[in-house]
């Protein structure tokens, strides 16, 4: 008999310990861009050699209606091009050398190898089991025309269950129907954490600014510590004060308060965040190498 209550005993340890305990999924931003060259097939590929549970990616839209990979406003940052995605052609862009600015070791190793800047139909054909985030960059894009070119792709190869979509522009999410997989604002986010994190308040409104309700199975995502400022307001005047916002258990237990939420938190690019991160209890963490991130587990 004691060995039975001393069995029942350990398994509701166990499953009272284990969602406390349990790792983060590790998602890998932009594809790793710290060990190969971002938004690209080969990035993409090592990702998942290196364990990574979920790829983030980033789209922009071509002058002729196509989604690519690619994260600045400028093509020179990464390439032997220039100016806007937006100004190019599909058809152009494939002219360029997506790895050209790419430096390991003050070598620039993947230059004229031939990566190119692929686009979201090709990535979501060529890994067809692989989850992924999509962060919606373009600046200068019309939300409809976008989430029009998603629609069509979600007719024909996007799946429900592996494909979610954010942007730190609002109007994109907006934009996108309710049915897809979106995280919340970070406008929004940023609320929630600023006043469980320095009011000591959990406010989670159902009704906000932007329009929308609270919807179930929410995704939160936000930088583990971020720089901001804080402004008071005074009876002479505004004071200004520079000040980090870090996340703290107070702030992840407000955000999972509906026990149907997940968070997603930014640069966690040493083993010590990812500590952090899983004692906080995150679902999904954001590394710049999965090559180092499968060894923290």
């Amino acid at each position: 008999m004691k060995i039975k209550n001393l069995h029942f005993t350990t398994l509701l340890l166990a499953l009272y310990i284990s969602p406390l305990s349990a790792s983060p999924l590790i998602v890998a931003h932009r594809g790793g861009t710290a060990d190969f060259p971002e938004n690209t097939r080969y990035g993409i590929s090592h990702a998942i050699l290196n364990k990574a549970d979920i790829i983030w990616i980033t789209v922009q839209l071509t002058k002729d209606g196509a989604l690519v990979l690619y994260r600045p406003t400028d093509l020179k940052e990464l390439t032997d091009g220039n100016g806007p995605i937006s100004d190019h052609s599909w058809e152009e862009l494939q002219q360029l050398d997506a790895a050209y600015h790419f430096k390991q070791d003050d070598q620039y190793i993947y230059r004229s190898r031939g990566f190119k800047i692929p686009s979201l139909h090709q990535i979501l054909l060529s890994f067809p089991k692989t989850r992924f985030f999509i962060d919606i960059k373009s600046p200068d894009a019309d939300p409809e025309v976008i989430v029009n070119v998603i629609t069509e792709l979600r007719e024909s190869i996007l799946s429900s269950n592996r494909i979610t979509f954010y942007s730190t522009e609002k109007k994109y999410l907006n934009a996108l129907p309710d049915y897809i997989n979106k995280f919340e604002s970070r406008n929004k986010t940023r609320k929630i954490l600023a006043n469980a994190v320095m009011a000591n308040k959990c406010i989670l409104t159902k009704n906000w600014s932007d329009g929308h309700t609270r919807r179930k199975n929410k995704l939160y995502a936000f930088e583990l510590k971020r720089d901001v400022k804080v402004i008071e307001t005074f009876t002479l005047g505004k004071g200004t004060t520079r000040t980090q916002l870090v996340w703290n258990q107070q702030a992840m237990d407000c955000f999972k308060e509906s026990g149907d939420a997940k968070v997603l938190l930014i640069g966690i690019n040493s083993a010590e965040d990812y500590r952090i991160a899983t004692e906080l209890g995150a679902d999904y963490v954001m590394v710049d190498s999965p090559q180092q991130a499968k060894m923290w587990r």
